[in-house]
């Protein structure tokens, strides 16, 4: 009896060969100007996998240092099916980050640019991975100077992307763009599942709104991966040229909640798409979603993905009824297998369930509410930011005696970071840009500093939060208070 494909396809990639012998000139990987048929794909993933199945043991981690270029992902998929682990570093590290995860992790080789394997050996013979083996680690923001590196399993994906599939209707047929940097875990997913699929996998070096929009109409772009602060991005662009985009059927979108206010302009820019939007984490993949034109409940980010189960708990481990907010706990075969490097104490798992720390509520319908993170974590532009980490570095700058970093509402980027600083250091608003910029990527900068010298604490003398950020929020510092606009 012959075995479906789902049954056979277990690992990620190792359908390349299949796919290039089935249409070899069959459009497989756009970026920029760079354009690889199925078949030159192909041969770049298996001259790299052969080069890394010499030079490291089977299982190294290989660290990716490079940015998004076709040598990126074919290097990506040599590692998963040579049986390595990808670590996929983001380029705009500072310094300290990058040594930080080096010790952490010890790569045994890093490929830092673009020039392909020069190969001219016999091709060893590569023993396939165990669908359960790890093949990536990912980066997303700790607490601390040390990213939390998550890793994942072949089976975690391969199921994902059969969620993607059922969910969304996902085929070979689709021109997929996923516009962003592939150190985020959402463009990489949506390139590789096309890829892995048969679609044409399109994205940038760079994102740019009109080189995006310009992609989009040059190679029939189907379905568009985005957070929604690229796609409001997109979407004003659009306006502005007074352009359309018809050939887009499927907007995907994850990051943040998508701000439904840009509905008219996303219609406008997409007139033939249907808008899917999905909550979940790198931990964990898909938690709940929406399908398009679903009716959804204000706010609400949809029901469990097909998969998973999803229930809410208060502080005992006890399942909380419908209208009840607690801390979301997940059972799927999607989660990740562990942390690689960093991690907390809001990540925890118990009998088969999984929780990153957030919080939330489900109807009596199933649909999930999010109400709050723990650790205070932040989504801004669809980065997850933790700021203690901030405030760690700008009470490191000369003259600053205590930091405090709260995300108010802000119609791009969902949040906007706004520092509140003390000290007599605290006025120098362009010295603490500039040492910011010295230890934090962009997206984790502050855009806004108060300066105010009478914080509000509590009993014990600690800084009360909470009431700071109120009365940050509500405009009124008392004591010497002034607001400086970021440039």
């Amino acid at each position: 009896m012959r075995k479906s494909e789902d049954q056979v396809i277990r690992t990620i990639g190792d359908r390349l060969e299949e796919l290039a012998r089935l249409a070899p000139d069959r459009l497989a990987l756009v970026c920029g100007e760079d354009q690889l048929s199925r078949a030159a794909f192909a041969a770049a993933v298996a001259r790299r996998a052969a080069v890394l199945a010499r030079q490291t043991p089977q299982g190294a981690g290989i660290a990716l240092a490079m940015g998004n270029s076709p040598a990126l992902v074919a290097a990506f998929f040599a590692c998963a099916v040579s049986d390595r682990q990808a670590l996929v570093y983001d380029p705009a590290w500072p310094a300290g980050y990058r040594a930080a995860v080096d010790a952490a992790l010890s790569p045994a080789l890093t490929l830092a640019d673009e020039t392909p394997p020069q190969d001219v050996l016999p091709h060893p013979a590569l023993s396939p991975p165990h669908p359960d083996a790890p093949f990536y680690v990912g980066f997303t923001s700790g607490s601390t100077g040390l990213p939390k590196g998550y890793r994942r399993g072949h089976r975690s994906w391969i199921d994902s992307f059969a969620v993607s599939e059922q969910a969304f209707g996902l085929t070979a047929d689709d021109v997929i763009l996923a516009p962003g940097g592939l150190s985020a875990s959402l463009h990489l997913y949506g390139v590789v599942h096309a890829l892995h699929i048969g679609a044409a996998a399109v994205m940038l070096r760079l994102f740019h709104p009109q080189r995006a929009l310009e992609v989009i109409a040059r190679h029939g772009v189907t379905a568009l991966y985005a957070t929604p602060t690229q796609l409001q991005m997109l979407a004003r662009a659009a306006a502005e040229q007074g352009v359309a985009l018809p050939s887009v059927r499927l907007i995907l979108i994850s990051g943040a909640k998508w701000r439904p206010q840009t509905r008219a302009a996303v219609a406008a820019a997409f007139p033939h798409a249907g808008i899917a939007e999905f909550y979940g984490a790198s931990e964990t993949s898909f938690i709940s979603l929406t399908r398009p034109g679903e009716a959804v409940p204000p706010g609400s980010v949809g029901r469990a993905a097909p998969g998973v189960d999803l229930v809410i708990r208060d502080a005992a481990g006890r399942d909380l009824p419908p209208g009840t907010t607690g801390t979301i706990w997940v059972a799927s075969a999607m989660l990740f297998d562990g942390y690689a490097c960093g991690g907390g104490e809001e990540t925890r798992r118990e009998h088969g369930y999984l929780t990153i720390g957030d919080h939330g509520r489900l109807d009596a319908g199933g649909y999930l509410t999010l109400a709050g993170r723990e650790k205070r974590m932040l989504v801004t532009s669809g980065l997850n930011v933790y700021p203690e980490e901030i405030e760690a570095v700008l009470v490191s700058a000369p003259g600053i005696a205590e930091a405090a970093v709260f995300g108010l509402p802000d119609p791009l980027r969902g949040v906007e970071l706004v520092a509140v600083l003390r000290g007599p250091g605290a006025g120098d608003h362009a010295g603490l840009r500039a040492h910011c910029r010295r230890l934090l990527p962009a997206g984790k900068l502050p855009r806004r500093f108060v300066v105010l010298d009478d914080w509000p604490r509590t009993a014990s003398g600690k800084v009360d939060l909470l009431a700071l950020e109120a009365r940050i929020a509500a405009g009124g510092a008392a004591g010497r208070g002034q607001m400086l606009q970021r440039s």
